[in-house]
């Protein structure tokens, strides 16, 4: 009698055992997906908040005439974020979607060149800003030869940030190509 009680606690001492190991295992999946989760949602949250930047035509020098030469758009990156961030800089013609600023047709446009250049005209493809730094670039715009004169051409100007995805920043150009003779 006595070794079929001691082994009705020891079949019960295990079912228990089981019981308490398979619930903190269901407790600590339960839990595991829950901080898996938590750490996915507080990133992209923590992303979206963090990336906030301004880029602007020094004097809001937008509208802008060139000759065939070519001249240059003064720029300014602001990383106005916590954190440091790169930016990769690219250009996008949009002839298609602006507006010219004497309302003329855009069916007409011009494509121009731009390229990205620091202050000693050595070239740029990104940038990288500390926490509430700002840098001056040049986006020097040269026209391609053949190109017809006394047209517009739009251009959008773009810095998409590394650290926060689907986050840029942009301005348009507006750059008219002058007849030379009349300059």
């Amino acid at each position: 009698m006595r070794t079929k009680t001691t082994l009705e606690k020891a079949l019960k001492f295990v079912h228990n055992c089981k019981f308490i190991f398979s619930f903190k295992k269901n407790i600590f999946q339960r839990n595991l997906f829950s901080l898996f989760f938590f750490l996915i949602a507080a990133t992209s949250f923590a992303q979206s908040g963090s990336c906030n930047a301004l880029l602007i035509v020094e004097n809001n020098g937008n509208i802008r005439s060139t000759p065939l030469d070519g001249t240059y758009y003064s720029m300014v990156l602001t990383n106005n974020s916590s954190s440091t961030d790169t930016f990769v800089l690219r250009s996008k013609n949009i002839n298609a979607s602006c507006t010219n600023t004497d309302a003329s047709s855009t069916t007409s446009n011009v494509i121009i060149n731009t390229d990205f250049i620091d202050s000693e005209r050595n070239s740029l493809g990104e940038i990288t800003l500390n926490a509430g730094e700002s840098v001056n670039f040049y986006i020097h715009i040269t026209v391609p030869a053949g190109t017809s004169i006394q047209k517009w051409s739009c251009n959008q100007i773009i810095a998409t940030s590394k650290n926060c995805t689907n986050y840029a920043v942009d301005t348009v150009l507006h750059t008219y190509i002058i007849n030379p003779v009349n300059d």
